[in-house]
């Protein structure tokens, strides 16, 4: 009886080897593969040096914007994937301003922090505006959605380039970017995108939105489909960097 006790314990113990094992390897492999898609990245990042990117994570201050089912708070989820793209950007060369840089805002002369953002943008000569937001409606209702301004057809390419590489790295959205009447948008003489990176309103996008390594996987994302619209690859044919659109009232 002990000697079969001793045997099980044995086929347990191997067991439990060989799981940890293959638990290994996967992470190792899950690691190599993000290590070769940051390098893949970075290998294009001439296309963002010396740009100026005002990346603006959204809400802030009273306005703490949704909240998950979780007890998430949008804010603090837009501000920490706006600080990696901030650290994307700053390794491949841009100048990068955030429009806040913890819980706070700046509400300034003008006592609304949306008009502050915009000031900042064309205080800096900005080339490119990404705000960083996330979504909320149906519990049902996931994934990731690029929005633009209609009159900037820059804005849609912009839009264009990093919704196609957050589905392609992400693969969890079938969304396409909109058009939409937004101030932080229709404000704006360059290209000017809103991204709304997810469903917070979603318990299990909720988790993965929480998620620090999920964060900078959307983060990377979004920093690729900059790469690729500086660099004249975006879905929507080249990028014309720093060039500011004329847009309507």
């Amino acid at each position: 009886m002990a000697r079969v006790v001793v045997v099980r314990r044995r086929r347990v113990r191997s067991l439990l080897m060989g799981a940890l094992v293959v638990l290994g390897a996967l992470w190792a492999w899950g690691w190599y593969q993000g290590l070769k898609e940051e390098q893949a990245v970075q290998a294009l990042s001439w296309a963002v040096a010396n740009q100026v990117v005002v990346v603006d994570p959204g809400h802030g201050g009273i306005d703490s914007g949704a909240m998950g089912p979780g007890g998430t708070p949008e804010h603090r989820v837009n501000l920490a994937i706006s600080k990696d793209l901030a650290g994307f950007l700053s390794r491949g060369g841009a100048k990068v301003f955030l429009t806040r840089q913890d819980d706070n805002v700046h509400e300034g002369e003008s006592g609304d922090d949306l008009v502050e953002r915009v000031k900042l943008a064309k205080k800096v000569g900005a080339d490119i505006f990404v705000s960083i937001h996330c979504n909320a409606f149906d519990s049902r209702e996931k994934g990731a959605q690029l929005f633009y301004d209609p009159q900037s057809p820059e804005g849609k390419k912009l839009a264009e380039a990093i919704q196609a590489e957050i589905k392609r790295r992400l693969a969890n959205t079938d969304r396409v970017p909109l058009s939409i009447d937004a101030f932080v948008l229709r404000t704006q003489q360059i290209p000017a995108v809103i991204v709304e990176v997810g469903f917070i309103s979603n318990p299990q996008e909720e988790k993965l939105l929480a998620d620090p390594h999920y964060q900078r996987q959307m983060a990377l994302a979004i920093y690729a489909g900059v790469v690729n619209y500086l660099a004249g690859k975006g879905s929507g044919g080249a990028g014309t960097t720093g060039q500011a659109q004329k847009k309507g009232p």
